[in-house]
């Protein structure tokens, strides 16, 4: 019997990767019931990773209230799994652009704050080891936020105490870490990046991600300068490089002080999510695998869930079947680069974006898939 592992990331703005698998595995049972589906919800470190790795893994909820970027009081929660061992923090749920109306995304005024207390907490938890999901971010801090919540300060060149945000960057003249949690030296932590961009550059934070965050082109020439103003501030303290270490641009910089200070290491969100769920071992036992995102565009092929998949697949020598929302390119040269068998995308059944968006799941129904 021929074995389909479901394998998709979430569509932004529509569906979880547990709703698509869900009814790709419902329209393939219709369709085709002598087949064997398998639901295998996938996630890179950006929206919905901790609600994919509870699918996997179960695990205890931790509720409490937090900051969100603009320093309201809102409820948050993080994931608790491996007996109490390890945490699962998403930066989206304290820190996240979908917590922010249109009017209100303002990259120079945004801070990861309420991130860092998710981390503060779980480390007075007893938590040692800390997995930091930094897709979906509001902010371009640099990690000042997170920082500020977890002791550190910044201080002007007057000595006056300064307010973690993108705007404020070039005013700090001094990082004191004397008042830095106590135990955080002993938690490991591993950030999980859904993009390999360094902090500064032309494919820096500022450039690629300020503007979908609410910066214009003078916010975007404002945060490039903020930016490498506090590069040279962490290098100067502790010789830490944010520019050598691919991934320190995710979420605006937003795990820069933890990698600097603390015992900290920055992955492809998908290869911690994999080791996590077992996807490895999925594979191996599938016969066809499919997988796919809202958008293939350029940005699939940097370490996204579907390229990531097409690697493993190719290795295994299995089939690789993907779905896609929307794509950016040439149909023809997106199947050859990902080695797929069949590519389908919803967007040629509606009408507009919006209805793609609206009747995603109506459309997943409406898909024929060839075995």
């Amino acid at each position: 019997m021929t074995h389909i592992l479901v394998a998709p990331d979430s569509f932004k703005d529509c569906l979880s990767s547990f709703e698509v698998a869900r009814l790709i595995c419902e329209r393939i049972n219709e369709t085709q019931p002598g087949l064997k589906t398998t639901m295998f919800p996938m996630a890179d470190g950006g929206e919905g990773t901790i609600d994919c790795v509870h699918f996997h893994k179960g695990g205890v909820w931790r509720k409490l209230t937090v900051h969100d970027p603009l320093n309201r009081k809102i409820e948050s929660s993080y994931l608790i799994v491996d007996e109490g061992k390890t945490a699962i923090i998403e930066l989206a749920k304290a820190s996240g652009l979908e917590l922010l109306g249109t009017s209100e995304r303002n990259a120079l005024a945004t801070s990861s704050y309420g991130a860092g207390e998710l981390v503060r907490d779980a480390v007075e938890m007893g938590i040692r080891k800390i997995i930091l999901a930094l897709g979906g971010s509001a902010t371009v801090d640099a990690g000042t936020g997170i920082a500020a919540a977890l002791g550190f300060r910044f201080y002007s060149k007057s000595g006056t105490l300064i307010a973690p945000c993108g705007a404020n960057l070039t005013e700090i003249h001094a990082i004191n870490a004397e008042n830095i949690h106590p135990i955080l030296h002993q938690v490991e932590f591993v950030v999980a990046a859904d993009v390999q961009n360094t902090l500064n550059g032309p494919a820096g934070a500022a450039r690629v991600f300020a503007p979908q965050k609410g910066a214009g082109s003078e916010g975007v020439a404002v945060l490039e300068k903020r930016l490498m103003h506090i590069s040279k501030l962490l290098e100067k303290a502790t010789s830490f490089n944010p520019d050598l270490h691919p991934g320190t641009g995710a979420a605006g910089g937003a795990a820069l002080f933890l990698m600097a200070y603390g015992n900290c290491k920055i992955e492809k969100g998908f290869d911690v999510i994999a080791r996590l769920t077992g996807f490895y071992n999925a594979v191996s036992k599938a016969d066809v695998i499919i997988s796919g995102e809202g958008k293939i565009d350029v940005q699939t092929g940097y370490g996204k869930v579907l390229s990531s998949i097409a690697g493993i697949v190719k290795s295994e020598h299995k089939v690789l079947i993907a779905l896609a929302g929307t794509i950016k390119g040439d149909r023809a040269e997106i199947i050859k680069k990902f080695g797929l068998q069949q590519l389908f995308v919803l967007d040629r059944f509606a009408t507009n974006r919006d209805d793609s968006i609206k009747n995603a799941a109506k459309y997943l129904k409406l898909i024929n898939f060839e075995f």
